[in-house]
């Protein structure tokens, strides 16, 4: 049986050995904005709350109906200005579509690449030239690029959906002071968080499924589903090792980037080096980018390793164990 501990130390020993992952890992992780859906939802309600959490999820999700509704609006006005702004616009708008266009291609086939060169490193009768390429692993990530960005799309509006849902009772609560809208809310936050976090854990095995497997949409969520159902222990048990990870990672990174940059930064404020500023605000961006990108990529190496060894029934969650000793 494999142990978590073994798990993480394998993913580590990859993302450190192969460093041209973390270009995947680092595309990989704007899917999520930066990280996880699950570790993004449970990082908003900590920091903010969880009612303040819910509150800004429900003015995000309010202000992008508002600039969606302001978009269409320009759009129409644009006709009213003579041809030559309406080209120049229409020119403008093409490149901003086709900048967009490309980082969502890259950060679809670097999440499948990232999974697919995963499994080529952890067989052990790979050949040298099958691997180790960005060009090759986005190639072949490209190969699962309409099915891997379906499961994004579908999944983050079921969790949207959810906590949007789970959020009405407060936004009731806004317009009519009443007691009996905190106490549904409370009900819904219990019953729709867990299902948010297993839709994001879910959504993982079902990438895994499509890019390694070959399977179909609607075939790679319901094996999924049943992976995840069968091993919704040991599922949870490793998000929250991985969470833990992931806050502990972001303090150390946060602490060490304070003692490297900040007092530098502040000399140069004092002394009026703006060169200086500049300069520590560039280098900790760069600080920021590859530790973005190796964190990514150690996560996406994990939950693969784990979906293999899952599939071989070779894992085990640790409070089984506990009681399989005794």
């Amino acid at each position: 049986m494999q142990s978590y501990r073994n798990l993480l130390k394998q993913a580590w020993n990859m993302t450190w050995k192969h460093k041209y992952l973390w270009f995947f890992g680092l595309f990989s992780t704007l899917l999520a904005a930066g990280g996880s859906i699950e570790y993004k939802v449970i990082n908003q309600n900590i920091n903010d709350g969880i009612i303040n959490g819910t509150l800004m999820s429900a003015s995000y999700f309010a202000q992008s109906i508002t600039l969606l509704k302001n978009i269409g609006l320009g759009f129409i006005g644009l006709f009213s200005y003579d041809i030559l702004t309406i080209i120049n616009s229409f020119t403008i708008i093409l490149i901003c579509l086709t900048l967009i266009a490309t980082v969502i291609w890259l950060a679809v086939s670097s999440q499948a690449a990232l999974v697919i060169s995963v499994k080529k490193i952890l067989n052990k009768n790979k050949k040298k030239d099958n691997i180790l390429t960005i060009r090759s692993g986005l190639t072949a990530g490209h190969k699962k690029f309409w099915s891997v960005f379906g499961l994004n799309i579908l999944i983050k509006i079921a969790v949207n959906a959810i906590l949007f849902i789970s959020s009405l009772p407060l936004l009731l609560l806004a317009i009519k002071d009443s007691g009996w809208f905190v106490l549904i809310y409370v009900i819904l936050f219990v019953i729709f968080l867990p299902v948010a976090i297993s839709l994001s854990l879910l959504l993982k095995y079902a990438i895994a499924y499509s890019v390694l497997e070959n399977e179909r949409f609607m075939q790679s969520i319901e094996k999924a589903y049943q992976l995840f159902i069968n091993n919704w222990l040991v599922s949870l048990e490793m998000a929250i090792i991985i969470f833990v990870i992931n806050f502990l990672a972001s303090l150390g990174i946060l602490i060490a980037m304070t003692i490297l940059f900040f007092p530098l930064f502040l000399v140069g404020l004092s002394f009026g080096f703006y060169w200086l500023m500049v300069l520590m605000v560039f280098l900790a961006l760069i600080f920021l980018v590859l530790f973005g990108s190796a964190l990514g990529t150690f996560q996406i190496s994990t939950w693969t390793g784990l979906f293999l060894n899952l599939k071989e029934g070779m894992v085990l969650a640790k409070l089984e164990r506990l009681f399989v000793k005794k």
